[in-house]
Order: structure tokens, then C-alpha cells, then sequence
């Protein structure tokens, strides 16, 4: 299994695992295109933004950079979700900039 396939299995995990924490609207970027692997509204209605990484990946200084960056455009909440052996391992906030909630 090559290294794209298995970052996107991990993503489809973590949509799960948003799902089961009362994210909804969830949606995954086309092709792994852009800052953002997975778009959604948290419980409180916030817009996400979560990077996923799994196994031995981990996020630059560069890559949290972008994510906050749209975030912060978007008025959203930047996370980087680490995935590893079958589970999120780790969920790290990056920041918010959130001046309104998302529309439903």
C-alpha cells in the first residue's frame, strides 16, 4: 500500500471519529488538495479545519502556518489530528479566530 492510500484511509478514520464527537457536515478536501484534509462543524458550530497525519508524518512549522491561515480567513478553527495503529493518538488545537458560528 503505498503512502497517499494509506493517508486517505487515515483520513476517512478521522472522519468517523469527528462523527462520533458530534461533528457534522463533514467533508473530505478532493485529492488531499489544499491546507485542510477534512472540513466540518464542531458541536458548538464552529467551522473546522483539521490536517491529518498518520504514522510517522507530522506537521511543519509551513503546514501549520497554511491551516491557521485558513482558518483564520474563514473566521475557523484550525486542529492537526495525528492517527496512528487503528486510533486518533492525538488532537492538537492550532487556533481560533471564530467571530461567528458556522450557518447551519
Amino acid at each position: 500500500m503505498n503512502l497517499y492510500r494509506r493517508g486517505r484511509i487515515a483520513e476517512r478514520k478521522v472522519m468517523g471519529w469527528l462523527e462520533n464527537h458530534g461533528h457534522t457536515n463533514i467533508r473530505r478536501s478532493a485529492g488531499s488538495r489544499g491546507a485542510a484534509d477534512i472540513k466540518s462543524v464542531s458541536p458548538g458550530g464552529y467551522r473546522t479545519y483539521t490536517q491529518v497525519k498518520s504514522y510517522g508524518a507530522s506537521l511543519g512549522s509551513a503546514g501549520r502556518r497554511e491551516l491557521r491561515d485558513v482558518a483564520r480567513q474563514r473566521k475557523g478553527f484550525a486542529q492537526y489530528v495525528h492517527y496512528e495503529s487503528g486510533r486518533v493518538d492525538k488532537v492538537v488545537p492550532l487556533g481560533n479566530w471564530s467571530k461567528r458560528r458556522a450557518r447551519a
